[in-house]
């Protein structure tokens, strides 16, 4: 598994939260700048509260056979819409349905721009 830097991950972020901003009628981006904020931040928070998090929610995770990892993943999209000023979101659902179509598209990104050689 390839590592990737963290402007990367920040690139990723920009193209994944744009495509599922224009997705959500719940989710709505003021402009460029708060794109950018939101990002950053989402990348920031998933570095360093998200392991956190899911080190002491690991039980529950574990016992739901990992459907728990995915409100963990809508929490860390609703928190980053809490704290940007122009980036909010209608509810919780939408956050989490954001969260797994986020994830998908982050994913789908990666297989597409960063291949990994053999």
């Amino acid at each position: 598994m390839k590592k990737y830097s963290f402007f990367t991950k920040i690139i990723i972020n920009l193209i994944s939260f744009t495509i599922v901003g224009t997705m959500f009628k719940g989710i709505h981006i003021d402009g460029l700048f708060t794109l950018i904020a939101m990002s950053v931040l989402f990348a920031i928070l998933n570095a360093s509260l998200k392991p956190f998090i899911t080190l002491i929610t690991l039980h529950i995770t574990a016992m739901t056979y990992g459907i728990f990892y995915l409100l963990i993943n809508g929490f860390m999209v609703w928190l980053t819409s809490s704290l940007i000023p122009g980036f909010t979101i209608a509810n919780f659902a939408t956050a989490f349905w954001a969260a797994i179509l986020l994830s998908l598209v982050s994913w789908l990104g990666e297989m597409i721009f960063f291949r990994r050689e053999r």
